[in-house]
Formats: structure tokens, sequence, C-alpha cells
């Protein structure tokens, strides 16, 4: 979108998928609708905050945003709950009201996840500055930041404080990251937490809206967005694009099982014949294969009021130490789930009960 309306190029989106979007689509059945990747997002309630002034501009000011409730995650370990509220003194406080005999230790975590997102601002400003000057002063503006970023999430906490359950609470959003503590960078981590320390929101209408507000800026200036159903096909003149649509057609709708995942699918679709690329290639042999998850869409016959839902999020765990939950379960699979995150969002949606009375989806 960028490009298309401040670099005045004609862009061309190539969606694997059936349906545009990516983790913003939603795919409906008769009576209900479910997200697929959206679940919440944080600093969009501040209009003045980045975050709410870039999403204003990339969709043109036309998704509007929910409110999450005060308290937005519950986290439930051993039975135990622990709610998650906006605003970062009333965080603070729940967490004191948790562990009374922690306080100093919570204050030294927010402290170190401000501190660490302070020193990121030195790190991304480098990436502008000229190459010269850059080749100066760039390692002294990186410092800050990369000695956060070099420490995992559980390095920094476990210096931080010796209370394990208390880690636990902090680090129970690492679904969001797709990491658990002792693999996770703890400047990702910090980068996360502070995202919600003022609540999160949910769009109104649902998250395709984002791609629906997204797609016209680029058609508008002369671009396409291509789907594998073929409802968009590049034609006519565009022939460079209509060659590109075609490729891409042809390498994902064949063998696609077999290329899940970043690296196996990159190494698939870039030509093996640009010497170019040799750098690329070499890097996406070096990674490593990531965990899947399983997701279940459950609808309910049942409005959210008739069900008490409030649209709060569930994170729920065997225990409090995250990275032996994973790995028990990678060499049990009868072991409990290392986490189970439940969403609900009709209940944070407005608009949903407009368009599909009387129906409650969740998302586990």
């Amino acid at each position: 979108m960028l490009l298309a309306v401040h670099g005045g190029k004609r862009v061309l989106v190539l969606e694997r998928h059936y349906e545009v979007g990516g983790f913003t689509h939603t795919f409906r059945r008769p009576g209900y609708e479910w997200d697929v990747g959206l679940h919440y997002i944080g600093q969009v309630q501040d209009r003045t905050s980045g975050v709410r002034r870039a999403f204003d501009h990339v969709t043109a000011n036309q998704v509007q945003w929910q409110a999450m409730p005060d308290i937005y995650d519950r986290v439930i370990i051993e039975g135990r709950t622990f709610d998650l509220s906006a605003g970062l003194e009333r965080f603070r406080e729940g967490l004191k009201q948790s562990f009374p005999s922690e306080t100093r230790h919570i204050d030294r975590y927010i402290a170190a996840v401000q501190a660490c997102n302070r020193a990121s601002g030195l790190y991304h400003a480098e990436k502008a500055v000229p190459k010269p000057l850059a080749a100066v002063v760039g390692g002294l503006m990186r410092a800050p930041y990369m000695r956060w970023a070099r420490r995992t999430t559980r390095e920094v906490l476990e210096s931080l404080t010796g209370n394990h359950e208390l880690i636990g609470v902090l680090t129970a959003q690492w679904g969001d990251k797709g990491l658990p503590p002792a693999k996770s960078s703890f400047a990702v981590h910090a980068t996360i937490a502070e995202h919600y320390f003022g609540g999160g929101s949910y769009p109104v209408g649902g998250a395709s809206t984002i791609a629906a507000a997204i797609i016209p800026q680029i058609e508008s200036n002369g671009g396409a967005v291509v789907s594998s159903r073929g409802g968009c096909h590049p034609r006519g003149r565009h022939k460079s694009r209509r060659r590109a649509y075609e490729r891409w057609t042809r390498v994902s709708r064949s063998d696609g099982d077999k290329r899940c995942g970043c690296g196996q699918h990159l190494r698939a679709t870039v030509a093996p014949d640009l010497p170019a690329l040799d750098s690329l290639r070499n890097q996406l042999r070096r990674l490593q294969p990531s965990s899947a998850h399983l997701s279940l869409y459950v609808g309910q016959s049942q409005s959210d009021a008739a069900l008490g839902l409030k649209g709060i999020n569930l994170w729920i765990y065997p225990s409090f130490h995250h990275d032996a939950n994973v790995e028990r379960f990678a060499q049990h699979t009868d072991a409990p789930f290392p986490v189970v995150y439940i969403s609900f969002p009709s209940a944070k949606d407005p608009d949903f009960q407009r368009r599909h009375p009387g129906r409650a989806p969740l998302r586990s």
C-alpha cells in the first residue's frame, strides 16, 4: 500500500490462499464467521499513538476499533487465575496483589521492559542514517538495544527475580511471539509486553475489515491483489503481472503440503538458476523448522450475552514452567498441552450480533 500510494508503483500482491488478507482474513460457515489470526491489537485505543496513526494511514481511516474489557487477558496456571488489566498502573497493581512479596521485582521488570524499548529507538534510527555515518557510529547506536536483544527472556527475568511463578505469569503471553522464554529474545518480549500495557482492541466488523480497507488503495493506483481463487486474475496489457500470476499458481497448487513453512516454500519458489539469490538460499537452509499449532473453531448457537462471554482472552497452562511444558509435550504427545489459548471474537466485536444474531464463535 505504501509503495502504491507514496512510491507511485503498480503493486501486485499474490495471495496463495483463496482468501486475501493473510492473518487478517476471516472465513465463514452458515451463521458463523471466525478470524484466523488477529485476536487483539494494542495501542490503537490511543488515537495519538504511533501504532494507531500507522493503522489509520494504511487503512485510510476506514477501520474502527473497539476497546476490549479492562481485563483483556486471563492467565490460568495450575488452576490459579491471574488477570492482566489495561493501563500500566492497573497492570502493576494487579501483579503486586497476586505477588505481594515481589513488589520491588515487579517494578524492576516493568523498568527493564521500558528501558529495552527506549533503546530500540537508536537501533532503528541507525538503519536510516547515511551509510558513511552508520559505519562510524552505527555500532554505538545499536549497542544499548543489542545488550537486551542478545539475552533470552528467561535469562533477563531470572536476573530480576527468583520467583518462578511470577516469571510464569510475566511470560504467559509467550504465544504472541511463538517461542517460550528460554528461546525468545528479551527484546521481542519487551516489545510485545509494552504493546499491551494499555490493553487491547479489536476491529469493528472483524479482522477482514483491515484488508478490505487496504486493497482499494492498491487497486486505485494501478495495482492488483490476486488470490488463488483466481477472481482477480490480472489481464490485458499487464503481461508481467500475468506471467507472475501464472508462475505463482503453478507452484502454489502443486505439492503444497510438502512445502509448509517459510523455508520449504521459498526454497521451492525461488528460481534455482539465479546466482544472485545464492545468499538467500544459503540462509534458508539454516532455518530450523518451527513448531506447528492446531486451531479449533467452534460455533455456539447462543449469543455472547446469553453465555456470559466478555471477550477476555484465556491463556491456560499446566504449570508455571513454560519451557518445561513445551519440552515435555515435544517428547510425549500424551502430556498436557503446553498452552491453550481461547479467543472470543464475537464478544469483542459490537457489530457481530447484527451480522450473525444469536451466535457466538470461539477459537482455541
